[in-house]
């Protein structure tokens, strides 16, 4: 029979530790020479870009403002994406969250599947789904209902389709993890009770779902802020956003300095959004 053995002294848990930390050393040395090195050189640009009379802060909010035009452009698709994605994502999750029909395992695939391809291949995609020459034109002539091909693409609504296809997984998978926490004998206490559907939801689930529905808003206003690939194909150039407008001043003009200086505010911009929307969320669940 042997005995426990024996605890592990302070010098040999000291020892352990130092241990960690130099096994996962090399792997920090290379973290920080390939990518925290030229972040931090590139935020560092943008702080003193800000405040450069050239290229700073009160040059882009002046004149033909280019914060006004790219801003205020990437919030309003960054807004219209969030909503969009959350109104087909909830139901979405709640299905999954509640059915038990065989059905929902291949909702779970046609929704996550997606997620192995890369957002240039599902861009891509729509391109081919929605050109001149697409498949829902050829559908639409073939059936007689229109004679000439539909411009769907190059347009804001194109680029939010494209995103919202992008991001609707993060929703619903934040949404299902809050979701599937809730004891289902709460809702049908509230139904004996006299609630009817909608109550039972809007005053039960919702606010339950809550912390879920804020963690997927988050994700999906965080990822459509910084988007540039999606923009930029389905757009067309005529969906100019902040990260569109990065590209074009650091790899078209060579500006990295006001690349640089849009960087930070559309860091600020998407810190701020998602630091107010945190704040309102707790006083909006008490006050249910």
């Amino acid at each position: 029979m042997t005995g426990r053995a024996p605890p592990a002294t302070r010098e040999e848990s000291g020892l352990s530790v130092l241990g960690y930390a130099l096994a996962v050393l090399p792997a920090l040395l290379v973290f920080a020479v390939i990518f925290a090195w030229p972040v931090i050189s590139f935020v560092a640009a943008g702080a003193r870009a800000l405040v450069d009379s050239d290229t700073g802060l009160a040059d882009i909010v002046g004149g033909h403002s280019m914060l006004t035009r790219y801003g205020v452009a990437s919030l309003v698709l960054a807004f219209t994406t969030t909503f969009i994605t959350l109104i087909l994502g909830y139901p979405v999750a709640y299905y999954l969250a509640r059915s038990r029909s065989r059905l929902r395992y291949y909702v779970y695939v046609g929704m996550f599947v997606p997620l192995l391809f890369s957002i240039v291949v599902r861009t891509f995609g729509w391109i081919i789904l929605l050109g001149s020459n697409g498949v829902l034109n050829g559908v639409l002539r073939g059936l007689g209902i229109i004679q000439e091909p539909v411009v769907w693409l190059y347009n804001f609504w194109a680029a939010v389709a494209g995103l919202v296809h992008v991001f609707l997984p993060f929703m619903v998978l934040s949404i299902l993890s809050s979701l599937s926490r809730i004891d289902e004998r709460i809702e049908e206490a509230a139904t004996i009770l006299g609630a009817n559907g909608l109550r039972v939801f809007s005053y039960v689930t919702l606010p339950l779902s809550a912390p879920g529905v804020f963690g997927g808003c988050a994700i999906v206003f965080s990822l459509s802020m910084g988007v540039y690939v999606t923009p930029r194909l389905l757009g067309g150039g005529r969906v100019q956003v902040l990260a569109t407008e990065i590209y074009s001043q650091m790899l078209e003009l060579g500006d990295w300095s006001a690349a640089a200086t849009l960087g930070i505010v559309l860091m600020i911009l998407t810190f701020s959004v998602v630091a107010i929307y945190r704040l309102l969320l707790p006083s909006r669940i008490a006050g249910r």
